[in-house]
């Protein structure tokens, strides 16, 4: 799987220690933004991180903080028989009820569009609505890339099953809508088998809604229709959570020696609110003819909060990688440096806390510091799906596809081409930005014009909660592989000259 020559690299870590990294972050729980499990990763990679000798900054922000504490959900159907409902989870953010939960008729409003909702009285009432799930090829991803590698295995993996509950396609059923006009509660009969519904936190960036919705499997759903059609129906939803206000942090990690405009910001020496230029078109981006680039510094970001061994252990990697940079000492980092950047909230909307473009832009010496971005998430997975909901859900055999995306440097483009392909990296699509993010954390730098790399992959299971953390869905000869590409890649961005007159 490794292939000859790539299964280690020079100064760092083996996959046996880079898989203990990825245990321990799983050993504090899920990391869901703001919960104790969250702050005890956070403090623990802060620690990391000043033990190999890096300079590490602390930067709280606010964060609108959601956790769910208990959910159930009995229905009594209409010859008066009281059953409990297995609930696959919830909609996080939806909204919250008293211990004893809310009680109502249940009716059904099928896929909770606007039209479903002409002519039913819903007021007081839970509704029952369908969230499909998109049957889609991964052609969405093959269509896009102008590469994949290696080149014949284009036709294979575009035909592929990627039906992702994730991507939020088609949309979810509205839950705006259906508290105005009166619905009390939702149940929301996910399109998927029990063994992939359970745990699935999706919407997993909703802002909150104020309509507490739990998630059923498709056979709890035809379940729950069975019963409607045997007369009324009525349900008690419980759905109890957390909802205050909070903080998270960032931790900004430098380099032992590094002197940049990242020190001064992680001094304080900064005006949060003069950003120099706070609506730049992220399209009017700097070329690599500009100042930034010939002089500035490699931002190298992950996020910390995530729901399982995949989501989000780009912190390990970066650990790994920062040590190996340590270990081979100044000279080997041949002109550039990197900052390290572990944002904290990527599983909450936008509006409930600043996403790494909003706190750059409130640090101008950092943001002004950088020329370019290397953004990883979600190494060593293995597919897993469920054919399109036409077989079990089980193992695929194959490694989840990856994506590297590239935003605004030509340049930057070809140099991750030639180390996909250097690598040995297999199943894996080099693309370009859609619309105007570069998927996942790469979307933040890209926005603000930084020529981004991006490494991610999304497999069915990105957002489950559950027992095991989905670590037997991870291959730790890949984690480790995927590590190494990140590492070979950031030496050739740390080693870019800047460009001739």
């Amino acid at each position: 799987m490794t292939g000859p020559g790539l299964s280690g690299l020079a100064g760092l870590v083996g996959p046996d220690a880079l898989w203990e990294s990825v245990e321990r972050m799983v050993s504090f729980g899920p990391r869901l933004p703001g919960s104790a499990a969250h702050h005890r990763h956070v403090d623990d990679l802060d620690a990391r991180l000043r033990g190999l000798g890096m300079a590490v900054s602390r930067h709280a922000v606010p964060v609108a903080r959601w956790l769910a504490d208990d959910w159930s959900l009995r229905v009594v159907d209409a010859r008066g028989a009281s059953v409990a409902v297995p609930v696959a989870s919830y909609r996080p953010c939806s909204g919250e009820t008293s211990t004893r939960g809310v009680t109502a008729t249940v009716v059904d409003v099928g896929a909770g569009g606007a039209a479903d909702y002409r002519g039913r009285s819903v007021a007081g009432a839970i509704v029952l609505a369908d969230a499909p799930v998109a049957r889609l090829r991964a052609e969405v991803l093959t269509d896009l890339a102008d590469a994949v590698e290696p080149p014949d295995a284009r036709t294979r993996l575009a035909a592929e099953d990627y039906s992702r509950v994730w991507l939020g396609v088609p949309a979810p059923p509205d839950l705006t809508l259906a508290r105005r006009h009166g619905a009390v509660a939702m149940i929301e009969i996910l399109d998927l088998s029990p063994p992939l519904a359970a745990g699935q936190y999706t919407p997993h960036q909703q802002e909150h809604a104020g309509l507490p919705t739990l998630h059923v499997d498709r056979e709890q759903g035809a379940r729950l229709r069975a019963l409607l059609a045997l007369g009324p129906l009525t349900a008690t939803v419980v759905l109890t959570a957390r909802h205050d206000d909070s903080t998270v942090d960032y931790l900004l990690a430098r380099l032992p020696g590094h002197d940049s405009g990242a020190d001064a910001d992680a001094k304080g020496d900064r005006d949060p609110d003069r950003d120099p230029d706070p609506d730049r078109d992220p399209d009017r981006s700097p070329g690599l003819g500009d100042a930034a680039w010939a002089a500035g510094d490699v931002l190298v970001a992950t996020h910390t909060d995530g729901q399982n061994a995949i989501e989000e252990n780009g912190g390990p990697a970066l650990l790994a990688i920062a040590e190996r940079l340590i270990r081979r000492g100044p000279a080997a980092r041949r002109g550039r440096n990197a900052v390290f950047l572990f944002s904290p909230a990527h599983m909450t909307a936008d509006a409930a806390t600043a996403k790494p473009d909003a706190w750059l832009r409130r640090h101008p010496r950092l943001r002004a510091s950088l020329a370019m971005g290397l953004v990883a998430e979600h190494l060593g997975a293995m597919g897993w799906d469920e054919g399109g909901g036409t077989a079990p859900y089980g193992p695929t055999g194959r490694s989840e596809p990856v994506v590297v995306a590239v935003g605004h440097s030509d340049r930057l483009r070809r140099l991750a081409l030639d180390e996909v392909r250097a690598s040995r990296l297999s199943r894996a699509g080099v693309l370009p930005p859609a619309g105007d993010g570069l998927y996942g954390e790469g979307t933040f730098p890209y926005r603000l014009g930084l020529p981004t790399v991006a490494f991610i992959s999304g497999p069915a299971y990105l957002l489950q909660v559950g027992p095991g953390d989905q670590l037997d869905k991870l291959d730790p000869a890949l984690l480790h592989r995927h590590t190494v590409f990140l590492a070979r890649l950031l030496d050739r961005m740390l080693a870019l000259p800047p460009p001739g007159p």
